[in-house]
Parts: C-alpha cells; structure tokens; sequence
C-alpha cells in the first residue's frame, strides 16, 4: 500500500525563490500528504545500496537530475511526485484509488492538447539499437525516432509534471530500463561535455558566457521522450484525474 508521501527537490546550487518556497508550502498544506522536499545535500539519505544512481548522473544538469529522480524515486519506493508548485486540493482521494484499484499503474494529469507532447526526434541516439521503449517511439521501419503516435494519440497521455506510481510496474520497469539506456548511451559525451549550469541543454545558449552549450543531451531526452510513449502503452492502466499544477507565478 503507497502511503500518502509526495516526493519534491530542489537540486539547484541556488536558493529556492519566494515564489518556490510559497508553492511548496501550497503542497503540502493543501495535499493533505506528506511532503518529502530533497536536496542534494540529503538526495544520498534515499539512493538504495543495490541501486545506486547511474555514472551519468553527476553530469547531467540539475534540471535533468530531477528527471532522472522521477524515475528512480517511482520505480524504487513509489508515492507521488510533483514539480514545486501549487496545487488545487487534496491527494488523499488519488493514493486512495491508487491502492484499491490493481489494474492501475499511476494516476497523473492528462495532458492539455498536442504541444505539449515530447518531440522524440531531438534523441541523437541510434533507434536501430535501442532495446527498450520501443513501441510508439519509431517510424514504421524502426529507423528513426517519431512523435507520430504520440502526438495522434496526446489525449490518452499524462504530464510530467505531477503523478503518483506504484513501485515496480511494467509501467516503472520500462520507464526504468529505458532511461538507463539513454544514460548508457550519452555517457561518454556528457563525460566530455558536463552540464555548466542548471537548465543546460544541448542548443541551449550559456547565459554566464552567451556561447551555445556542447551538453549532449536535448530538452526532455531522458524525461518525456520516455515517459511519453509509455503513459500511451500503459494508457489502460493510468487514470488521468489528478489535479493540474498551477502553472501561474511559481519560479
């Protein structure tokens, strides 16, 4: 059974702004849950001693960490996440689904239309050697990455942005195996070309030096490019009833 816990962080070298703070006190005052806000500076209180977190990881941008954590906090412990802004009522009802219901996986918010749908033709990576996440990810003869089907299909999909899962689906477990794929593929460029700030992003001008970022790896490679595909795989599986975060003054 999930207990009512919603897990949060905050991996940025910078100080949560006003706004932040306010938006993560809305969360757990309104949710009704407990609310776990991680740092890095405690992030190693929850990594598992059988899963540590992949090499890649110290690489990666701060706000890439968070999308690598979302995966590895759901598929290893379960509960909710939620990106730190505010929310419109209680979680309780949601857990509560969640627990009694076996065929459901998750339970997350659907998404608002079809731009706001993950573009899996910004991944360098080679489709042909990919052993994970495959369906709804490729063209028809498996050569390229497409967003076809997920963007004809964005009704069925839920955001990233906040949902609750339970540990150690075939939901998770692809999720899981997929994003190790993609970490096991950028690793050596991102050993080459580590994040320098954090929302790098390949394409991405540095602020600090107005000079394009050679980070590796594109916006939403290893966060929607993956989570995407799955939530329409697993579409019978997921209810998408969750309250929508409020997108308005959070940063």
């Amino acid at each position: 059974m999930l207990e009512p816990k919603i897990y949060c962080w905050w991996l940025n070298n910078e100080d949560m702004s006003h706004n932040r703070h306010n938006s993560l006190n809305d969360l757990t005052n309104r949710s009704n849950c407990e609310v776990v806000f991680i740092t890095k500076d405690n992030l190693k209180d929850y990594i598992l001693p059988n899963y540590p977190l992949h090499e890649g990881y110290q690489y990666l941008s701060e706000i890439q960490k968070g999308d690598y954590l979302k995966c590895y906090f759901m598929h290893h412990y379960g509960g909710g996440y939620s990106d730190i802004k505010r929310t419109l009522g209680s979680w309780i009802f949601f857990f509560d689904e969640l627990n009694n219901n076996d065929n459901l996986y998750a339970i997350g918010y659907g998404e608002k239309d079809p731009d706001h749908v993950a573009r899996l033709e910004l991944c360098d990576l080679d489709p042909t050697k990919s052993k994970y996440c495959l369906d709804f990810t490729r063209n028809e003869d498996g050569t390229k990455w497409s967003s076809k089907h997920i963007v004809g299909g964005w009704y069925h999909l839920i955001g990233n942005g906040a949902f609750i899962c339970k540990k150690n689906t075939p939901f998770t477990t692809d999720w899981w195996n997929g994003l190790n794929e993609k970490m096991d593929g950028y690793l050596e460029d991102l050993k080459l070309n580590p994040s320098s700030w954090g929302r790098d992003a390949k394409d991405h001008v540095i602020p600090s030096t107005n000079q394009m970022s050679s980070y590796p790896i594109r916006w939403a490679v290893i966060n929607g490019n993956i989570f995407h595909p799955l939530t329409l795989k697993y579409k019978d599986h997921i209810n998408k009833n969750l309250h929508y975060p409020i997108t308005s003054n959070y940063q």
